[in-house]
């Protein structure tokens, strides 16, 4: 059936430091899933990527229409 959100070739990066390099993701209604890494790997980048609320340097990110996301934020 397709995935509800995605990204290909995602690559973001600073002027000190590359976060995602060629990353491809998919996730598919029913999914559940955990994103491990050390502070400063880029796993809340990924999301804000996927989520829209940042944009990647290069990379296509798709989102069913209709999806509707949310993400909780870590700073208090």
């Amino acid at each position: 059936m397709g995935n509800l959100l995605g990204g290909q070739n995602l690559r973001v990066e600073y002027p000190d430091k590359l976060l995602l390099d060629d990353v491809t993701v998919g996730v598919s209604a029913g999914d559940r899933i955990g994103i491990v890494g050390r502070n400063g790997d880029g796993k809340s980048t990924l999301l804000r990527v996927l989520f829209g609320t940042q944009q990647p340097h290069s990379g296509l990110v798709t989102r069913r229409n209709g999806l509707r996301v949310a993400l909780l934020g870590q700073e208090d």
